[in-house]
């Protein structure tokens, strides 16, 4: 079981570090990917900075959590902090459901059960 828990963290971690990393490189294709689902258009260098600053994040999140596994030290606060970073994210993505918000959308309900998921494996990875 903590094998697989580490494997699905350095997954993670990795999957954010280079889909923030792609998004540095190249805003526009970071803001049509389907894993961001930002969908926008950028129309300024403005826009390109702020989301090259996003991606930004992106990437060092993904750089902490890869940190994170090998650290045994600080392992445990680290996962917290990603844990309730994820869960954030997913509860934010949830309030949109409602129906004065955006309303319920197929493809956002599957990324904020994933997103569910990531918070749930980092806070079983911060137990462990």
């Amino acid at each position: 079981m903590k094998s697989l828990i580490n494997i699905f963290c350095y997954a993670l971690g990795l999957m954010w570090l280079i889909l923030g990393l792609v998004g540095v490189y190249d805003p526009t294709l970071f803001a049509k990917n389907d894993i961001v689902s930002l969908n926008v258009v950028i129309q300024s260098e403005a826009g390109a900075s702020e989301i090259r600053a996003l991606a930004g994040m992106f990437s060092f999140m993904g750089l902490g959590i890869l940190l994170a596994s090998h650290q045994p030290d600080s392992r445990k606060q680290w996962f917290k902090v990603f844990s309730l970073l994820m869960l954030g994210l997913a509860i934010g993505r949830s309030v949109g459901f409602l129906p004065y918000f955006e309303g319920v959308e197929e493809k956002r309900v599957i990324y904020a059960g994933i997103e569910y998921l990531m918070a749930f494996i980092f806070f079983i990875r911060a137990k462990i």
